[in-house]
């Protein structure tokens, strides 16, 4: 799991890169050559969604989402064991459920070929993005569970 995660880590170190240099690219072609990249706009919101779908797996990995802290720090230990149990199988038949559906939205756009209207990019790519993450998510919180089995 560790060498997917440090992929993970990799891929949005390339794609926050990617953007900045993109981004800075288009700055200096806007205001020095006043001829702007005019797909960068459009490429560099797809970035976004990737690093933060991306992000997403790394932070359920790292089991730093938003919850209830006071919740959960007032409980006892073996009631906290508990609830982490359920809070971690209600999230994964919501991730579940999520990687479902959008695997079958991307599977649509993939049958339609759709591309992005400046870029000409295949709206797959950005959409992919849902079933990519969700399907890491899930196998985290696999993981998860396996361990909290284990115990």
């Amino acid at each position: 799991m560790s060498a997917i995660l440090g992929a993970i880590r990799a891929a949005l170190g390339a794609l926050i890169l990617a953007g900045v240099a993109l981004n800075f690219a288009n700055v200096v072609g806007r205001y020095v050559f006043f001829k702007p990249i005019i797909w960068a706009e459009e490429v560099l919101v797809f970035i976004m969604i990737w690093c933060v779908m991306l992000g997403a797996t790394l932070v359920t990995w790292e089991n730093q989402h938003l919850r209830m802290d006071a919740v959960h720090h007032l409980t006892p230990p073996r009631a906290r064991r508990w609830l982490n149990l359920v809070s971690t199988l209600v999230f994964l038949v919501a991730a579940g459920f999520v990687l479902v559906q959008s695997l079958r939205v991307a599977a649509v756009v993939a049958g339609t070929g759709q591309q992005s209207v400046v870029a000409g990019i295949p709206m797959v790519i950005p959409y992919g993005a849902l079933p990519v993450s969700f399907g890491l998510i899930v196998a985290v919180l696999v993981w998860r569970f396996r361990a909290f089995v284990r115990e």
